[in-house]
């Protein structure tokens, strides 16, 4: 019956893009749509209650930021229309991290495979931006074009001299040398395991950067290595290493893709959009959904928050154990949800939280499939959560590992003492000033916060062992706190694929047993009931305050530097 019902729907919908499709043909083609790429670029569109904010957005005139999600879908429609001869990419204010660009690059690389030409115009132009604008057949920028293609670098400032001259000692335990989550408060300088890391995961990440840039130019990789080191390079000198096709300014383009003598129609997307031919589609004829479980930002225990301002190590999203939970089941109960995609964006938290999360996936995996997809960061209790589910995949840029567990706090007595703040405390047993910051940990307290962090990472090794199916020392020689390039992990057995979020869903159609032709709706689920914080309001201060609290009095963290 239900069936029935669908296709009654789905051939509704279909006869009005028909009529839709058959009006657009009237209208003047969109040969080339101007498209321009900005913005934070998150994996997945926002669901309520996010989209009523975006539509607060907009009538606030602040452009709510677009997701991989919906470039994707774009890119498809484009590529489907017969009259469409291209697009012409433009870049904006990019916050995106690599692996989010890796993405987008894989789509438009997807988009030119289609046959549609693709043209990139850079006014201005990092080497994030150029990593993404290579994907282009051709590079255009006009002669005043800003082209700063600086390297790559990891920057950390170490606070243990400044902390001691104001008496404030940091008790921070970190299992192992590669932890360095905290490494800024114990030390004066920088440690050679977390030069020894960083320097592998620079080294590995601008080696991807330079092979692609290099291959999609069809130049050396070492012409491309010199260009960076040269940094800052007009249009000109950037033609000539053959990094820039054509110095032009954007009216000239019409002119430029000019086909048999007559100028190019040049379209904005939001104009464009009006005039795409939609595809038909018969959903229905496969049955099933794919369900998509988001861990986003810091993990924390109880609920899911967004926060009104973004906080220090955590962030503007939280991550909470309880909805996860929550959100997990109702994936699992759901019948039309054959496989689960959970999609880690996150550098970890509580130690307590990402157990469960981790048990809840597990638990899930018993009667459906589940498969990680790990985004820009999915490091410490990021990848705690996922571990353990039938097949990982990730970026090539992707921070992933630091398998560890940091533990400790700030102990601030002297630096009451030396503003003229006198702590008296009264205690019953030995441990109770244990959590204060007004009192240093014993030698025995030490002692019995080491073993506990000890039987954590024993814990923490152990589920990545059976997950990876791997031994304790072959899971020991890659964890130890250590975080790994996408490329490098892969290589290393900590995850099963590279790839994009595409790649994950292809993998779950395939555990599924459904055809991965099959267009079927790839739902992303929201905890039900999840507390959410509304953007703007002295309740959504006070909830900022209260989980930054909740996350710095757990006694453990498995998190990411």
């Amino acid at each position: 019956m239900m069936t029935l019902i669908a296709l009654a729907v789905e051939m509704i919908v279909n006869v009005f893009l028909v009529i839709r499709n058959a009006v657009i043909r009237l209208l003047p083609a969109p040969e080339f749509v101007v498209v321009t790429v900005r913005g934070p670029l998150p994996e997945r569109r926002p669901v309520s209650p996010a989209r009523l904010r975006r539509w607060l957005g907009r009538m606030w005139d602040t452009p709510p930021p677009e997701s991989l999600e919906e470039w994707r879908e774009r890119l498809r429609l484009l590529a489907g229309d017969p009259r469409v001869r291209g697009i012409v990419l433009k870049l904006g204010d990019l916050q995106a991290g690599l692996a989010s660009l890796e993405g987008l690059r894989r789509a438009l690389r997807s988009f030119r495979a289609s046959g549609k030409r693709l043209v990139a115009y850079l006014e201005t132009c990092d080497l994030r931006g150029y990593y993404l604008a290579s994907a282009a057949e051709t590079v255009v920028a006009p002669e005043s074009a800003e082209l700063s293609w600086h390297g790559l670098r990891s920057e950390t400032t170490f606070l243990r001299v400044a902390l001691d001259r104001l008496g404030i000692r940091a008790q921070f335990s970190h299992i192992a040398e590669y932890k360095t989550a905290t490494h800024r408060f114990l030390y004066p300088k920088m440690t050679p395991p977390q030069r020894e890391m960083l320097d592998t995961v620079l080294s590995t990440t601008f080696a991807h950067l330079i092979a692609v840039v290099a291959e999609a130019r069809g130049v050396a990789e070492t012409s491309v290595e010199e260009a960076i080191d040269v940094g800052l390079m007009t249009a000109m000198e950037a033609q000539g290493r053959k990094l820039i096709d054509l110095v032009a300014f954007e009216d000239e383009l019409p002119r430029v893709l000019a086909q048999d003598g007559r100028p190019a129609r040049l379209i904005p997307w939001l104009l464009a959009s009006r005039r795409v031919r939609k595809p038909v589609r018969w959903r229905s004829r496969h049955r099933g959904a794919i369900a998509v479980v988001q861990v986003l930002g810091a993990i924390v225990p109880g609920e899911s928050r967004d926060l009104p301002v973004p906080l220090p190590l955590l962030g503007h999203q939280l991550t909470g154990h309880e909805s996860m939970a929550r959100t997990l089941r109702a994936a699992e109960r759901a019948r039309g949800v054959r496989a689960v995609i959970l999609h880690v964006e996150s550098g970890g938290g509580s130690a307590v939280a990402s157990d469960l999360i981790w048990r809840e996936v597990m638990r899930v995996q018993e009667v459906k499939p589940v498969v990680v997809f790990m985004g820009n960061v999915a490091g410490s209790g990021g990848y705690y959560v996922g571990c353990g589910a039938r097949h990982i995949v990730c970026g090539e840029t992707t921070l992933t590992g630091s398998i560890g567990v940091v533990a400790g706090k700030f102990a601030l007595r002297g630096f009451l003492e030396k503003s003229g703040v006198l702590p008296e405390m009264l205690t019953r047993g030995e441990s109770a000033a244990m959590p204060s910051p007004f009192a240093e940990f014993s030698e025995s307290q030490q002692a019995a916060l080491q073993r506990w962090m000890e039987d954590i990472y024993r814990r923490f090794t152990a589920r990545v062992a059976a997950g990876r199916k791997k031994t304790a020392e072959e899971v020991e020689a890659i964890a130890r706190g250590r975080v790994w390039a996408g490329r490098d992990a892969a290589a290393r057995g900590l995850v099963d694929e590279l790839g994009d979020f595409e790649t994950a869903v292809r993998k779950a159609k395939q555990l599924a047993g459904i055809p991965v032709e099959a267009d079927i709706p790839v739902l992303t689920i929201r905890p039900p009931r999840a507390a959410a914080v509304p953007a703007v309001s002295p309740a959504a201060w006070m909830e900022a305050l209260r989980a930054t609290g909740s996350l710095i009095h757990e006694q453990a963290w498995l998190v990411m530097a």
